[in-house]
């Protein structure tokens, strides 16, 4: 008796562990490699893409630093644009520092001296 349970018992399991457990859906061991493969190669893309996601948000942070940096910077050369108007007008020279405006009037001056000292005798 305990020889014939033991034999059934292995009959059972034998049964049972020899049995597909997929029932007609198995995919062949290429398939399954191939699948495996395809997987890896989707993991593989995904993180690139992770990192070229990063590599762009990096690059959008840095180009909004330096948009705000460029915008300080053509204020400050607007303003410094003004300042050297404001210089240019200050150091231009009024219209009564004219060389030729004085030369006429010296000219003027010692021809009038000239001829009053002519008017003398």
């Amino acid at each position: 008796m305990f020889i014939k349970n033991i034999l059934s018992t292995l009959l059972i399991i034998s049964v049972i562990v020899s049995q597909e457990p997929c029932e007609g859906t198995c995919l062949s061991e290429e398939e399954t490699i191939n699948l495996f493969n395809n997987i890896q190669e989707c993991e593989f893309e995904l993180e690139k893409s992770k990192e070229i996601n990063e590599n762009l948000n990096s690059q959008i942070y840095m180009y909004i630093q330096s948009d705000s940096l460029y915008k300080s910077q053509i204020e400050d050369y607007k303003r410094q644009l003004e300042l050297k108007e404001e210089m240019i007008d200050l150091v231009k020279p009024k219209w009564y520092h004219n060389r030729y405006l004085w030369f006429g009037f010296g000219v003027a001056f010692t021809s009038g001296n000239v001829l009053l000292a002519g008017q003398l005798n």
